[in-house]
């Protein structure tokens, strides 16, 4: 009696029969969850380094040259993802294109050109073209590298501005990259020669003291003139320039003479250059006699002065001359005016050396 009643008892609590299959899956389940919980930790961080370099390593490798070298040197293959070569770009619907490159030992010539975009529709590139020192060349070799860039020629039949950059390394190119980078054009170029009259000069000007921000000449000629302010800091920077003209807001966007003077020996010719933020607008003045030949100035001031908030440039230029010396010329001025300012970010990478 009691052993039937104990087995009833033992069948009643015994674990329910399952099959293989089902005891497969769960012993699966079981696994799988440990394995999640063992990777995740790892995982994370895994994916975020991976995630990381994917989105930062190219901009580490734009930004910093000596990044670009370690992973072309060591990761060859990456170094076209990290840094892609692009020979065109396209910004305010202005082209720039790297039309040749000419590599030679250390030295090379890359050609470069502005275009109207094609389809734009706008006829912005017509002449001559100024970056207005915008760019900037980025050398990603090895080799110290300088460089520089100078406007070539505009070819009306494929209407294109063309430049020619100029670099320089301290030992022979490499296979190596180079971008060159610009976000500023000046579009529009005028240049005219006019006679400055001499008949209305003026007597004994007045005279402001100002410190100038640059100047020009030879030294030893520009120590001859009497308008440098001295005093017992040798470097001192005030001139006496000629106070004849009375500011006005006009003068912002403009190029013209505002005063001539004979004084103290002295040709004095002043000029308004008008804002520089987004013009180049300057005077290249000269002394002319009845044969054509021509006579440059011995030195020359700028300095700012504030209009309306906005700094305005002028010039003070001088000539070393006698009366006698002086009514035997006539005085000329080449007015260059360089404007139709666009800005935008264009932006061109490419293959040099072998």
């Amino acid at each position: 009696m009691f052993q039937e009643e104990y087995k009833k008892a033992y069948d009643s609590v015994k674990p329910k029969k399952i099959s293989a299959e089902e005891l497969y899956e769960k012993i699966e389940l079981k696994r799988d969850w440990k394995i999640r919980h063992l990777v995740k930790p790892i995982a994370v961080p895994v994916l975020s380094l991976c995630l990381f370099c994917m989105l930062a390593m190219p901009v580490l490798a734009e930004k910093i040259p000596a990044v670009y070298r370690v992973i072309q040197k060591f990761a060859p293959a990456l170094a076209e993802y990290v840094l892609p070569e692009e020979t065109s770009c396209t910004s305010k619907d202005i082209t720039l294109q790297v039309e040749a490159v000419d590599i030679d030992g250390n030295t090379g010539e890359i050609i470069l050109s502005f275009s109207d975009a094609d389809e734009s529709g706008k006829d912005q590139i017509k002449g001559r073209v100024d970056l207005y020192d915008s760019y900037r060349i980025v050398n990603y070799g090895e080799a110290w590298q300088s460089g520089g860039c100078s406007f070539l020629e505009y070819d009306p039949a494929e209407d294109k501005a063309f430049f020619k950059v100029d670099i320089t390394s301290d030992r022979e190119f490499e296979k190596d990259k180079v971008r060159f980078a610009v976000t500023q054009l000046l579009t529009q170029y005028e240049r005219e020669e006019k006679e400055i009259g001499l008949e209305q000069m003026i007597e004994a000007p007045k005279e402001k003291v100002l410190e100038r921000t640059g100047g020009g000449g030879v030294q030893e000629e520009r120590s001859k003139i009497p308008f440098y302010v001295m005093d017992s800091d040798s470097t001192s920077r005030t001139v006496r320039v000629m106070d004849v003209v009375e500011l006005n807001e006009a003068m912002v966007d403009e190029l013209r003479v505002t005063g001539v003077a004979y004084d103290e020996g002295v040709l004095r010719v002043q000029q308004c250059r008008g804002n520089f933020r987004d013009a180049d607008r300057h005077i290249r003045l000269y002394l002319k006699d009845s044969e054509g030949n021509e006579r440059i100035p011995d030195a020359s001031v700028t300095w700012q002065e504030e209009i309306d908030e906005e700094r305005v440039g002028f010039d003070e230029t001088w000539f070393l001359i006698t009366e006698e010396e002086l009514s035997q010329y006539d005085l000329y001025g080449m007015f260059y005016v360089t404007d139709g300012s666009v800005k935008g970010d264009w932006e061109v990478t490419f293959s040099i050396g072998n």
